[in-house]
């Protein structure tokens, strides 16, 4: 009997915590089924623009059998590991890597809801509660409406998973402290077997604690990590009087797992937080954030009802919240939640004999901390206004560098579900205390039990509407290959590697229709029962949009080099933003990048080649359509008298090729004069302004000449070879609805048709004082009622090489990614350098010079001659390219500065003909080295000592780890043997 006793009790010992994580995975399950089942997909927001390209481009290095230590492909080369939010090394994501891309985030995400649900539920079990108790607080947990909505941010919700494990391993000091006092009653153990108990009871809870610590920083959201530790860190001071009553080793054995764990944490994290704190330095929040960053998302206290409680669905919260981003301030834990948690409380505030009900000392740990938890959550939640929250900012450490106070309702979260643990298991109590000890009665209870769990858990899943995982869209939002990317997919350089090839510079708004909506909405749309409803329809479509202008950071997915890029975490780097200001004014520059927001117009030739820009993608949406014709103004140019001539047509004369074999009747022309002097423009009409000529087989013919006209910005047409005037100004065919400029159009008639090979506008000297602005030229056939529009640009050669729902334009020329300088200015720090950059030619399109950061004697050492061109003689070339190695083969007469246009990060080593040589940062965002005359292998290679030695930290801090796991383990088989 005794035997059949015990085995049984091991049966029962075992069982039911399978029982129960089995529930929970199962709810876990359902709560994501139609992502973990479907082909459909999430494609909105930060999970399709962020995770989806930095999951993809992590899982793609390990696949490779390589650590990815450098991204070559946004903000035009930034660190990738050093980022946290790329999660590289942690662990759990690994096995993952062989998914498709959007299966590795589902299964990390519904993965990490079970580990919470289960953190909960044994944190629970840690306290005494049941385990119908632990099983309803798991529930709540993975069902809450914050958590769920954290799907978007896989990185904050895989590092919040591990806060009620945090929780666990500390609250376990007070049944060692018992242990331990037993232990020393009944065998009255002292000295050295007191000391080895002691560590050994504390030591099994600072290991654990430490292993959470080092697996949240290695979820890569440094503000969640924040977040647990200070929940944590607080409720360890909320209950030092409680400690302390135990007497003092209690409270110092508490301060003990937390401080050591925290370091011990780290330790092992360290290959991970050595080169984050570096790029921390280095990047957008170094300085930390204003405060009205800091508190922006903070709770809406007069929208709490809409936060607190589930909506069902049947509500859009976007509309609600007025925010896309809604998902931040939702923090239900379902009615049914909320109820067994208003339960808890009610309950234990009832009088009991010699106690006050608002006493709380005699609460159960499970439900003081709950509490305590719920409304530290909600007070910091509340952000700005929160009367405190100024308080915080000026003076607790790490408050200034985090915005979104709303996300500290995971504090909330966390306290609510263990206090709806609570209800549920004084409704239990309740429950079996009515029904006695019969076994009828017994099996009634467990019943009803069973009937509570699952009125919660379909509370929650019908809650669950609410959340954007319930409404997933169609997979091609993600894996569609859009006809833009299509064509850049295509690029021969990309064989060298993808990462060699020109960069794409994308300049686009999300206001355009694809030209397939309408069959994508017969598709998704049509029919009796469609696929998806309308709003996830418009997620879509925006996704599709966003694919086809390559949206930050899309073209990482794709792997396609670009200028921009978006984070909003670390990066971008401070020289990334301080290079943005030469292109965009800073008091308008947005620091997390998303340059195609920013930018209005087309950068200039000299910004075009220092960039290394070859593609650039803009919409259709400021061209203009006019009698049947259409006409690209997206780039255009400026002629003025005043200003420099060169051969792309900037100053007084400007030629536009006509790359197409196209017959042409007519020439059209848009633009707009602007003058210093209004007299011009409404005192005078009629004066001459400009010569069109048309260059047709070699020879030149006079076609027209524009006039100013009687309006401000307006012109008149004089046509034909003898410039007859019209008499009446040129029609408005459009107007900039952000200035109110107005286009003109002037048309010329050629005498006969005619091939063109080019169009030459030249503005009449006598007309000094005004300027003229050409946006768009388009030859007509007006016989066929066809035309050719071509691209007259004072900012390089283009040509247009794909044109569908957006257009594609590829810059003719440019040296490419590596050019030879003949002669460099030296500047003493990143400040100067943007001055001197924004003040010197080198932003010409010559490209003669360059900016260092050195000294001039440095400089000077290099011996470089005073050319005011590229050094005579001279070849260079990318050979080998990978993101941490690039080889780069240069020949010169005379001794050179080699400019390699990718950026300039510490960590980069260079070596010319395998003689090592400092990597000088170049035009402030790029990297430079000094080559001698003759012929030079150049090797840049991506080497960071902060990786080196985070590694190193990191396996001694394994080291270290096991070692006290074998002592604390040890020590407790010998006393349990």
């Amino acid at each position: 009997m005794f035997l059949i006793s015990s085995r049984c009790s091991t049966v029962r010992r075992f069982l039911l915590p399978l029982a129960a994580a089995s529930i929970l995975a199962l709810f876990v399950l359902l709560l994501f089924y139609r992502l973990l089942f479907t082909d459909r997909v999430l494609a909105s927001g930060d999970i399709l623009h962020y995770f989806y390209p930095y999951r993809d481009y992590a899982a793609a290095s390990l696949r490779a059998g390589r650590i990815p230590l450098w991204n070559p492909y946004i903000f035009m080369g930034a660190p990738f590991l050093a980022n946290p939010q790329a999660a590289a090394l942690y662990p759990l994501h690994w096995p993952l890597s062989w998914l498709p891309v959007t299966r590795q985030l589902y299964w990390s995400g519904a993965i990490h809801a079970w580990i919470l649900a289960l953190g909960g539920c044994v944190l629970m079990r840690r306290w005494g509660a049941g385990w119908l108790a632990a099983v309803s607080t798991g529930v709540v947990l993975a069902g809450s409406g914050f958590y769920g909505g954290l799907l978007g941010h896989i990185n904050q919700m895989n590092g919040a998973a591990w806060l009620p494990w945090l929780l666990w391993a500390l609250e376990g000091r007070w049944a060692a402290e018992e242990r331990v006092k037993r232990s020393e009653e009944r065998e009255g153990v002292t000295g050295y077997s007191r000391l080895a108990s002691l560590s050994s009871r504390y030591g099994a809870l600072l290991l654990p604690f430490a292993l959470f610590v080092a697996l949240t920083l290695l979820a890569g959201h440094t503000q969640t990590t924040y977040i647990n530790l200070f929940g944590v860190g607080a409720w360890l001071l909320a209950t030092s009087l409680r400690a302390y009553s135990y007497g003092f080793r209690l409270l110092a054995a508490s301060f003990f797992i937390y401080v050591l764990g925290v370091l011990l944490g780290a330790l092992l994290a360290a290959a991970q937080l050595v080169p984050t704190l570096e790029l921390s330095q280095l990047g957008l929040r170094s300085g930390g954030l204003s405060y009205v960053d800091v508190t922006s998302f903070s709770l809406r206290p007069l929208m709490l009802h809409w936060t607190l409680l589930p909506s069902y669905g049947l509500r859009d919260l976007s509309v609600v919240f007025s925010t896309l981003g809604y998902t931040e301030f939702v923090a239900y834990v379902g009615v049914v939640g909320l109820l067994l948690a208003l339960i808890a409380v009610v309950s234990r505030l009832r009088p009991v004999a010699g106690r006050r009900p608002w006493s709380f000392g005699h609460w159960p740990l499970d439900a003081q901390c709950g509490l305590f938890l719920a409304g530290l959550g909600m007070f910091l939640a509340l952000g700005r206004w929160n009367p405190f929250s100024l308080l915080f900012y000026s003076l607790v450490p790490g408050f200034d560098l985090f915005r979104t106070p709303a996300r500290w309702m995971m504090l909330y979260t966390l306290g609510m579900a263990v206090l709806a643990g609570a209800g549920t298991e004084w409704l239990w109590g309740r429950l079996k205390a009515a029904n006695g000890g019969r076994a009828v009665a017994q099996r009634l209870s467990r019943a009803g039990g069973a009937a509570l769990l699952t009125i919660l858990a379909l509370d929650l899943l019908l809650a669950a509407r609410a959340l954007p995982h319930t409404q997933p869209t169609a997979p091609q939002a993600v894996y569609d290959v859009r006809t833009a990317s299509a064509h850049l997919l295509t690029e021969p350089q990309r064989e060298l590697h993808p990462a060699a090839a020109g960069r794409l510079l994308s300049i686009s708004d999300l206001t355009f229709d694809p030209g397939d909506m309408p069959d994508w909405r017969r598709i998704l749309r049509g029919g009796a029962r469609p696929q998806l409803s309308e709003a996830v329809f418009e997620e879509f479509i925006i996704a599709l949009k966003s694919q086809e202008i390559l949206a930050p950071n899309l073209s990482l997915l794709w792997r396609i080099p670009t200028v921009d890029g978006f984070d909003g975490g670390v990066l971008p780097l401070m020289r990334y933003n301080a290079f943005l200001s030469l292109l965009i004014p800073p008091e308008e520059l947005v620091p997390d990048g998303r340059v195609r927001e920013q930018l209005r117009s087309v950068p200039s030739a000299g910004t075009l080649e220092l960039m290394d820009v070859r593609f650039v993608i803009t919409d259709k949406v400021r061209d203009v359509w006019y009698d049947d014709i259409y006409y690209d103004r997206q780039i255009g140019a400026t002629l003025d008298v005043k200003g420099p001539g060169d051969s792309n047509g900037v100053g007084a004369r400007l030629t536009v090729d006509a790359p197409h074999s196209f017959e042409a009747t007519a020439v059209e022309v848009v633009g707009f004069v602007t003058a210093d002097s209004e007299t011009i423009q409404s005192e005078v009409a009629n004066l001459p302004l400009a010569e069109v000529t048309a260059l047709i087989g070699g020879e030149r013919h006079a076609i027209g000449r524009l006039l100013t006209g009687s309006q401000a910005g307006s012109f008149n047409v004089a046509v034909g070879p003898a410039a007859t005037a019209t008499g009446r100004d040129a029609p408005v065919i459009y107007q900039e609805g952000e200035t109110g400029q107005q286009e003109y159009l002037a048309r010329f008639t050629l005498t006969e048709a005619a091939r063109l090979d080019a169009l030459e506008i030249d503005l009449v000297e006598s007309t000094a004082a005004a300027q003229l602005a050409v946006q768009a030229v388009t030859l007509v056939d007006e016989r066929t009622k066809t035309f050719v529009p071509l691209l007259p640009s004072d900012r390089g050669r283009f040509r247009r090489v794909h044109s569908g729902d957006v257009k594609i334009y590829e810059r003719l020329g440019g040296s490419g990614r590596v050019q030879l300088i003949g002669t460099v200015r030296p500047a003493t720090s990143l400040d100067e350098a943007v001055r001197l950059l924004r003040d010197s030619d080198v932003m010409n399109a010559s490209q003669a010079s360059a900016v260092v950061e050195t000294s001039a004697e440095s400089a000077a050492a290099w011996g470089l001659a005073d050319r005011s061109s590229a050094p005579s003689g001279s070849e260079v070339a990318v050979v080998s390219y990978d993101p941490e190695r690039i080889v780069v083969h240069a020949r010169s007469e005379q001794p050179s500065f080699l400019l390699l246009k990718d950026a300039y990060y510490p960590g980069w080593q260079a070596a010319v003909n395998g003689e090592p040589v400092e990597v000088v940062a170049t035009n402030v965002l790029f990297r430079g080295v000094p080559v001698p005359a003759g012929e030079s292998e150049v090797i840049f290679s991506y080497r960071p000592t902060t990786w080196r030695t985070g590694l190193r930290l990191s396996l001694a801090g394994g080291l270290l780890w096991l070692l006290m796991a074998a002592l604390t383990y040890g020590h407790a088989w010998r006393r349990n043997s």
